[in-house]
């Protein structure tokens, strides 16, 4: 018997060796087999176990701590190697297409997968649907498209859903249709309007949206100097911040980077031109979509003195 604390693999249980699981609970197959032969699903004991992280623990004895530790452990794993993610927000269900590989093999960067950072992000933004509602929101490095559609499904007036690779930006546009299309056979009453969502081509700081009207910018996951430099991106939302009542909302993941800490570059990068930076609690996320090692920043104006 193999006790993982939550969830226990009785002997026996586990599939045979042409049969192994990844950690995200799919079928993988051995050097031997040909991927032809292979059907990629969820093994029902994995799919359990990762069911049982997403489910609060009624004991006491769990620590708060260990509790988070192993929710966060069920959604950022289930549905990372998946070809479709599905999301829930405010009970209107839809799914993204994720292309695997598309960093590795140069095709789309890592734009073409859903981060963690970035379910963060939606989770944030439904918990606090009112930073969204009615606004026009720009969304940067916006990847799979899954922030832009979560956006209109919120209650934005208008969404701009850009990024720099044209791969990953017909990616979007695939997914916002699909989901436009998912949401109005589910949920008819749900339905979302077309028009409200753009997709285009947008490189950071290219001067082609200073006069765009924006209340709200959405960054998930880009402050990544390992890949992007950092300056590029806070032109971008320094360009786009020109009501004195617009914010930037960022989530980022701690990462390495041996020549400086990239949250302070940003900070220092965004002070600059005379931007602030607040780093929200964990209070007010999500309880579940909440994690040390991920924040949500709010990026605003400086009020002149």
């Amino acid at each position: 018997m193999c006790n993982l604390g939550i969830f226990q693999f009785a002997k026996g249980s586990v599939p045979n060796r042409k049969h192994n699981i990844n950690v995200d609970g799919y079928f993988t197959m051995n050097e031997d087999e040909h991927p032809s032969t292979i059907v990629k699903k969820a093994h029902p004991t994995a799919k359990a176990f990762f069911d049982a992280l997403d489910t609060q623990s009624s004991s006491s004895k769990q620590s708060e701590t260990l509790r988070r530790r192993s929710q966060s452990l069920g959604w950022r794993n289930r549905y990372s190697q998946a070809t479709q993610y599905p999301v829930s927000v405010q009970q209107t269900q839809f799914s993204v297409q994720q292309v695997q590989r598309g960093e590795v093999e140069g095709t789309y960067g890592t734009g073409a997968t859903v981060w963690p950072a970035a379910m963060v992000l939606v989770k944030y933004l439904e918990q606090n649907s009112e930073l969204i509602r009615m606004k026009n929101v720009v969304d940067l490095g916006s990847g799979t498209g899954v922030t832009s559609i979560a956006s209109t499904i919120l209650g934005a007036t208008s969404v701009i859903c850009t990024d720099g690779e044209e791969n990953v930006v017909r990616l979007a546009n695939d997914n916002i249709e699909q989901a436009l299309i998912e949401i109005s056979r589910a949920q008819p009453a749900k339905s979302l309007s077309r028009s409200a969502i753009q997709v285009r081509t947008y490189w950071w700081g290219d001067g082609s949206m200073k006069d765009q009207q924006c209340d709200v910018v959405l960054v998930a996951d880009c402050v990544l100097p390992k890949l992007y430099p950092i300056a590029p991106l806070v032109q971008a939302i320094d360009e786009l911040l020109v009501s004195p009542s617009s914010v930037a909302i960022l989530s980022y993941e701690h990462r390495y980077f041996p020549e400086y800490d990239p949250r302070d570059k940003f900070r220092e990068l965004a002070l600059e031109r005379g931007l602030s930076v607040d780093i929200i609690l964990q209070e007010k996320m999500d309880l579940v979509y909440s994690v040390d090692d991920i924040e949500i920043w709010h990026v605003t104006r400086e009020k002149p003195t």
